[in-house]
């Protein structure tokens, strides 16, 4: 269903994705469902893990980029005491130990993994080193040196304890590997751990609770009622905070152009430097994103002259996204 009734099929998809897919094999489904060869996740959730997967349909791949970087919420639950190769449950066995932590040592062991932390990217992951993907290099037996990056846990807190498993809620930024966090745990417990199930239940403005399966999905679909469950452009990128411009210098955010303070209408005091924005026209149709060159509080204090909005993806139109 490429079209309907001559329009062309876009926009975002929040899908719930079930234990033993991988993000492709969703995307995949997706695309025979709507015949439609442009879809495009926004972030890959392992074969275990289930939970909210947004995908991009069409022109609205474009935007799959932008709803990468959106924070994520999981439930998770880590195995104490076994630590695998894989740092999850479909992994080789390299360590065993008993468990004798407490509750508080837990709770206390995670106080250490709050705000900003570096993190070394699993060997079995899609990360790219050298320009090869990691789990390629790590089947054939090798192993590289992984760099440490840079994530930010907003928040984690246990929400079961039942040794040798304990229940996890997260609250991260993207590039968060949860197969990482419990391996990292048990290492600071003593006694080593792996991920034993995850599900991500916010990326960004997306949901469980909203999400759909892709039985429920291919029933809409069957039915012709494929439009219905999906999002627009504007909306999946609700989690963005808006800039209003005035009606003069939309043609020039619509060229790529940069705008000046005294072009901006209204700004959200959050804004801070080098964040990512949404930029509304006078009507509050999305015009384009645009990165923040000053922080809101000096948005009436510079030149006038000055920009402060740099576009990084323009959108033609209001309807054409």
């Amino acid at each position: 269903m490429a079209r309907a009734e001559g329009r062309e099929i876009y926009g975002v998809l929040n899908i719930n994705k079930s234990a033993g897919m991988t993000s492709h094999d969703v995307v995949d489904a997706v695309r025979r469902l709507y015949h439609v060869r442009k879809v495009g996740h926004t972030g890959t959730l392992d074969p275990r893990g289930t939970g909210v997967l947004p995908l991009c349909l069409g022109r609205a791949t474009k935007i799959a980029q932008f709803l990468t970087t959106a924070d994520k919420e999981y439930e998770m639950v880590v195995h104490l005491g076994v630590a695998t190769d894989t740092q999850d449950a479909d992994g080789k066995v390299i360590s065993e130990a008993e468990v004798r932590v407490t509750r508080e040592e837990v709770e206390r062991a995670l106080t250490g993994f709050e705000g900003e932390i570096q993190q070394i990217p699993p060997l079995f992951s899609a990360k790219r080193v050298r320009g090869e993907r990691l789990y390629k290099v790590a089947r054939r037996g090798e192993d590289v040196p992984r760099q440490p990056v840079t994530i930010q846990i907003y928040g984690i807190r246990l929400i079961s304890f039942n040794p040798p498993f304990v229940g996890l809620w997260v609250h991260c930024s993207k590039g968060t590997y949860a197969r990482t966090l419990s391996d990292d745990l048990g290492k600071g417990l003593g006694c080593g751990a792996h991920l034993y199930s995850l599900v991500r239940i916010r990326a960004g403005r997306f949901e469980l609770k909203d999400a759909l399966s892709l039985s429920d999905l291919t029933v809409l679909v069957a039915a012709g009622r494929g439009e219905e469950p999906l999002i627009t452009v504007e909306e999946a990128l609700g989690h963005l905070p808006a800039v209003r411009i005035l009606p003069e210098a939309s043609h020039l955010i619509l060229h790529g152009s940069p705008v000046t303070a005294a072009q901006v209408v209204s700004v959200p005091s959050e804004i801070k430097r080098g964040v990512l924005v949404r930029v509304l026209g006078f009507r509050r149709q999305l015009l384009s994103l645009a990165t923040a060159t000053v922080d809101a509080a000096d948005f009436t204090r510079v030149d006038p002259r000055r920009a402060v909005l740099t576009p990084v993806r323009v959108f033609s139109s209001p309807q054409s996204h």
